[in-house]
């Protein structure tokens, strides 16, 4: 990876407290489940305290609307903020989880049955760096 750089790599929906992959993240019956972010940056990036915003979104498949009110965070390339150095070279990776409540507060609720999609970017300050990535699609119960 170029020393400068930052992509995201994936993006997944998983029962609460998992790292697996599922495509219905709160079956049988959670008001929650998951979203776990992986991210790897260059070696000269990686630790440098570079401030960027983290946009979290999701789409309602099923409805073609906003599935809930979009995420942002102001983040740095620093270890406070999740990168760490991969062990494999010199570069760096991140690899966040964010609890998301099934709106409606649970199972049943007013997205039940919807296909769904999360969209997550990362922008620095200047859009020197920019990476975007989708999630799979998944299904609230």
């Amino acid at each position: 990876m170029n020393a400068h750089d930052a992509t995201l790599t994936s993006l997944s929906t998983a029962q609460a407290g998992s790292m697996v992959k599922d495509t219905a993240p709160n079956a049988p019956a959670a008001d929650t489940f998951d979203l776990v972010l992986g991210a790897v940056a260059g070696s000269a990036l990686g630790s440098s305290g570079t401030p960027y915003t983290l946009t979290i979104s999701a789409i309602d498949l099923t409805a073609v609307t906003q599935g809930w009110p979009t995420q942002t965070l102001h983040q740095a390339f620093d270890a406070a903020n999740g990168w760490t150095l991969s062990g494999t070279g010199p570069d760096y990776q991140c690899t966040q989880t964010f609890a998301v409540p099934v709106p409606g507060g649970g199972p049943g609720g007013p997205l039940a049955g919807h296909t769904l999609q999360c969209v997550a970017s990362l922008i620095t300050q200047g859009a020197q760096i920019v990476s975007i990535i989708n999630s799979n699609r998944f299904v609230l119960v």
